[in-house]
C-alpha cells in the first residue's frame, strides 16, 4: 500500500514540474513573440520658430536626442505614449537637451529610419497612434485585457535605443493622474520605456507604460481599454 501511494505521489510530482516547465516555455514563447512586434523610437527635439543661426544647425544631423517605445498595431500602425511625440518636457530633461523653459519644442519620430506621422491622438490617456513605412513584419491589432486583479502578473516589452528589455511585475491598483484614472504596478521603469507594452500572461495587452512614480516606486499605465477604444475609433474613421 505504502508503495502505491509513493508511487502515486511521484506521478504527481513529475506532472506538476512537468506543468511548470510548460508554463515556463509559454511565458518565453509568449515574450519572444510580442517583442517582436515592439519596436524603438527614435526621437529628434527641436524648437519651434527657429531664428536663423537655430535654423542654420539644425541643418547638421546630429542624430536623435531621445528615444522612447513603440508597438505595431497594424500594417504600418504603431502605438506609443502621447507625451513621446508632443514635444512636452520636463523641465530637467529641457535644460538637459539645452532648450529654456520657456521653448515651444517640437519633435520628428523616425522608426527603422522612417519618419513617422502622428495619426490620432488620446492626450487625456497619454497615448498616440502613428503611421510608418510598411515593413516585413505586419502587425496585427492585440487582444485587449479590459480589468486587472490585485497581484496579477504582468510584462513589460521596451526597446529603447534598439535594445530589447523585459520587465516582470504585477498590478498594483488604481492611479490618478490629472483626473485621468491610470493603472499602477509594481515593475521597473527607465528612460526610454515610455509607450511600451504591458502585457499579462495570455498575451492581452493590458496597457501601455506612460511614466514611473518614483515617490512611491510605482510604474503608471495607461488602461488598454483607452489603447483599445483609439485604435478602434481611427478604423472607424473613413480614411481619406
Amino acid at each position: 500500500m505504502k508503495r502505491k501511494l509513493c508511487s502515486v505521489a511521484f506521478v504527481v510530482v513529475i506532472l506538476f514540474s512537468l506543468a511548470q516547465v510548460c508554463a515556463a516555455e509559454d511565458t518565453s514563447n509568449l515574450t519572444l513573440k510580442q517583442s517582436s512586434y515592439t519596436v524603438s523610437l527614435e526621437l529628434k527635439f527641436s524648437r519651434k520658430n527657429q531664428n536663423p543661426m537655430q535654423r542654420a544647425i539644425s541643418f547638421l544631423d546630429l542624430g536623435p536626442n531621445g528615444y522612447a517605445t513603440g508597438f505595431l498595431v497594424g500594417d504600418g500602425l504603431v502605438m506609443t505614449a502621447y507625451h513621446v511625440v508632443s514635444g512636452e518636457l520636463s523641465l530637467p530633461k529641457r535644460v538637459l537637451l539645452g532648450f529654456g523653459a520657456r521653448d515651444q519644442l517640437e519633435v520628428a519620430v523616425h522608426i527603422n529610419g522612417c519618419q513617422a506621422t502622428v495619426l490620432k491622438v488620446d492626450k487625456e490617456a497619454d497615448l498616440a497612434l502613428l503611421r510608418v513605412c510598411p515593413s516585413q513584419k505586419r502587425g496585427v491589432a492585440p487582444a485587449f485585457q479590459a480589468s486587472l486583479s490585485k497581484d496579477e502578473k504582468i510584462l513589460l516589452i521596451a526597446r529603447p535605443r534598439g535594445n530589447r528589455m523585459v520587465r516582470r511585475g504585477i498590478f498594483y491598483g488604481t492611479y490618478l493622474m490629472r483626473g485621468q484614472e491610470y493603472w499602477a504596478a509594481k515593475i521597473d521603469g527607465h528612460d526610454g520605456y515610455s509607450g511600451s507594452p504591458v502585457y499579462n500572461d495570455r498575451a492581452e495587452l493590458v496597457g501601455v507604460f506612460s511614466g514611473y512614480d518614483w515617490a512611491k516606486r510605482l510604474a503608471v499605465i495607461s488602461p488598454g481599454v483607452r489603447a483599445q477604444k483609439l485604435l478602434e475609433d481611427y478604423i472607424s474613421t473613413p480614411q481619406p
